[in-house]
């Protein structure tokens, strides 16, 4: 009897030392071998897509600070209008298969612009707008936009942004806001309407700067807009036609936007690249 439990003992002990070194061989299998350096990762070339060859769309809101250069000068100061509400559909690529920063930005939004003229503290007198006795005009702006738009990618998670294009508007609505002077004079019939002379096109240069934080599907950007603006709001000669006097848009808005990714997103960073290939060696390691 003893000789048996012996024998099963001895069994059991060789089955367990068998199936110990089945698990070692096992993970040993599965994890990367010592010659799986940094540098070896550096020289992979990935068979995968494109670095930052991605789609995504979002929307975003803020507000607008808006100013404004004339002939003549006239002292302004930045007037604040919200909300700013839009969206924009941004396309990620690398240029050439080498340059992956760039990508282009398309979109629309709910915009303002105007301006708001100072005292001038030497006369203690402040402009008015001419035929409307105005000293602050607003109006809102839907507008539509094409970017050439620019990243950095800062690890995995930041990115810096810079913007550079074209808008076109539309002037849509007015308001006048009339010195004390005019209270009660015929100009206030004037305060919500467009004039003979008033210019309802609005286009000129669109740019920007920001960041990013990347919560892949997600990305959450905050920027600041530049608006230079290159149609008068008004007819450059509608007070005389020996003078030429022009009022052009020059604003600025804040904006706080949600983005989805809609294809995945591949970093270009070294850390980015070398985990993409970790992940490629280890995938093809268990597939052997």
């Amino acid at each position: 009897m003893s000789k048996r439990w012996l024998t099963a003992a001895a069994a059991l002990l060789a089955f367990c030392a068998v199936s110990k070194a089945q698990v070692s061989l096992e993970a040993e299998f599965f994890s990367l071998p010592d010659t799986v350096t940094n540098e070896y990762l550096d020289s992979l070339k990935l068979q995968v897509q494109k670095p930052n060859d991605y789609l995504m769309a979002g929307v975003y809101g803020g507000i607008s600070l808006d100013y404004g250069f004339f002939n003549p000068i006239r002292q302004a100061t930045f007037m604040m209008q919200y909300p700013v509400v839009g969206f924009s559909i941004i396309r990620q690529f690398t240029m050439f298969g080498v340059f992956p920063n760039m990508g282009f930005e398309v979109g629309a939004q709910f915009n303002h612009e105007g301006y708001e003229y100072k005292v001038n503290k030497e006369t203690g007198n402040r402009p008015v707008e001419s035929g409307t006795g105005a000293y602050k005009v607003q109006y809102k702006v839907p507008e539509a936009f094409l970017l050439s738009h620019f990243h950095y990618d800062i690890g995995e998670y930041f990115k810096l942004m810079a913007k550079v294009g074209i808008y076109m508007g539309y002037r849509t609505a007015v308001h006048r806001t009339l010195d004390d002077f005019y209270a009660g004079s015929k100009y206030e019939d004037y305060i919500d309407q467009f004039m003979d002379y008033d210019l309802r096109l609005s286009y000129g240069l669109h740019g920007g700067v920001g960041f990013g934080v990347v919560v892949s599907p997600f990305e959450f950007h905050v920027n600041a807009q530049i608006k230079w603006g290159w149609g008068s709001f008004w007819k450059p000669d509608y007070t005389s036609p020996y003078y030429y006097r022009f009022g052009y848009p020059l604003d600025g808005a804040v904006t706080f936007g949600v983005y989805y990714q809609f294809t995945p997103r591949y970093g270009h960073t070294r850390s980015q690249l070398r985990k993409l290939a970790r992940k490629m060696i280890e995938e093809e390691m268990q597939h052997e």
